[in-house]
């Protein structure tokens, strides 16, 4: 699966968002608590090789060490995989509250929140390590400042309309420009699959991501499950159908 991949698969999810959020059965625990333990072992994982590198260590990551051996420092490569996974964590987190909000209950947003701020504490730590960095070069510097932006602004973007219906702005990186963003797009149906302003958005969000499929930028194996577990608690994927773009992102994945 490319790195590439996922902002577009959090699309999918947000366009599909409402109908995950009303289904009638609740996510079974077992889901609920594999996606903590793979998150928690991502979260280690992730902090564990940021130690490494603030200390200007070859990282201990078998995967990330072999990567950075080629084109990309290490520090490039971490930063773009907690960046782009970001984007799917908050969209994600969004809906596993919006889901409690829409029933009334309080099953899984406390799990999700937490998981939410320790992506938040490893993104912190990332560019703290980052821009503490005096041996990456300028091309990597703007790379990652540019993946940085353009990743608050799509989340923003796609969470944009449960945030307004659940009152959930607490999870926009910027609350007001994401109430502009939901005002501008609101009439145009830019979340709904199928239509013209749907494929503008694709097109624009892929070009946004385009550089990061580069070699050493690897999804981890603890992403690709992740994945797997969002797109098949959605009524086993069958609300995700081809006509939204599912089945693209799948090919474009492999």
């Amino acid at each position: 699966m490319k790195l590439s991949c996922l902002p577009e698969i959090a699309a999918l999810l947000a366009a599909n968002g409402q109908s995950f959020v009303e289904q009638w059965s609740p996510l079974p625990v077992q889901v609920i608590g594999d996606y903590y333990v793979l998150s928690r072992n991502r979260f280690n994982r992730w902090m564990r090789v940021l130690d490494d590198l603030d200390r200007g260590c070859v990282p201990a990551d078998a995967e990330l060490r072999y990567s950075s051996l080629g084109r990309l420092p290490g520090m490039r490569i971490v930063a773009e995989q907690v960046l782009v996974n970001e984007i799917l964590t908050r969209v994600w987190s969004l809906l596993l509250v919006a889901q409690d909000r829409f029933r009334g209950e309080n099953d899984t947003e406390a799990l999700a929140a937490n998981v939410f701020l320790g992506h938040q504490a490893v993104r912190r730590r990332a560019m703290d390590v980052f821009r503490s960095d005096d041996v990456l070069g300028l091309e990597h510097v703007l790379r990652i400042e540019h993946i940085r932006r353009e990743a608050e602004m799509w989340s923003d973007i796609l969470c944009a309309p449960l945030m307004k219906r659940y009152e959930l702005w607490s999870y926009a990186h910027d609350a007001e420009q994401s109430r502009e963003f939901y005002r501008q797009r609101v009439d145009r149906n830019a979340l709904s699959p199928g239509s013209d302003a749907w494929g503008a958005m694709l097109s624009s969000m892929r070009e946004s991501f385009s550089e990061v499929d580069g070699v050493g930028v690897l999804v981890h194996d603890d992403d690709r499950r992740l994945v797997g577990l969002m797109l098949g608690s959605f009524g086993g994927g069958s609300m995700l159908s081809s006509k939204s773009g599912v089945a693209t992102a799948k090919e474009r994945g492999r």
